[in-house]
């Protein structure tokens, strides 16, 4: 991606519906330059939540120096949501923008690395959100099976793993 977009990505998202789709008919249509730039525009979208991925990741971290294991825990688990979504959006061409996307986080495309393990702690890092998020008895950090450290730790590889996949892959660096 060599210039940056200036459009608003939730219109893209709200009009494009499903980049992956329209791309192959565009070219379908011998349309190969108009599905070269949507698929451009659809990389920047995945770019922005993988950049978000990020973020969530430097407050997991800061979370962790700080002692606030709830809020570690939590932001673990949206950096490797987010991550997720970045990777599933430019693979898939489109994922749910709605609460029920956090059941999709584990769906990683098969060619992704160890892709079982990362769906199976994508899942855990979720569990562990939950009750650092909602449960508020003494007993719910202690009853964890990953510590704080743990889940940053996890979420890091995640990120990590995510960003060489879809620069690899798809040239998209953030």
């Amino acid at each position: 991606m060599s210039k940056p977009y200036s459009f608003d990505e939730r219109t893209f998202l709200k009009v494009i519906r499903n980049h992956g789709e329209l791309c192959g008919g565009l070219r379908n249509l011998d349309l190969a330059t108009a599905s070269s730039d949507l698929t451009n525009r659809a990389h920047h979208v995945g770019l922005c939540w993988l950049r978000l991925a990020l973020e969530h990741l430097d407050d997991a971290k800061a979370a962790l120096r700080s002692h606030r294991d709830r809020s570690s825990y939590s932001r673990s688990y949206y950096a490797a949501y987010n991550a997720s979504k970045a990777i599933r959006y430019v693979v898939h061409g489109s994922v749910s923008l709605k609460g029920d996307d956090h059941k999709q986080a584990p769906d990683l495309p098969d060619d992704f690395e160890d892709v079982a393990k990362w769906a199976s702690v994508i899942t855990n890092l979720y569990e562990h959100r939950l009750k650092a998020d909602y449960d508020n008895w003494k007993v719910t950090l202690a009853e964890m099976s990953l510590t704080p450290a743990e889940s940053v730790a996890f979420a890091e590889q995640f990120v990590g793993h995510a960003v060489t996949y879809l620069e690899e892959k798809f040239g998209i660096r953030p």
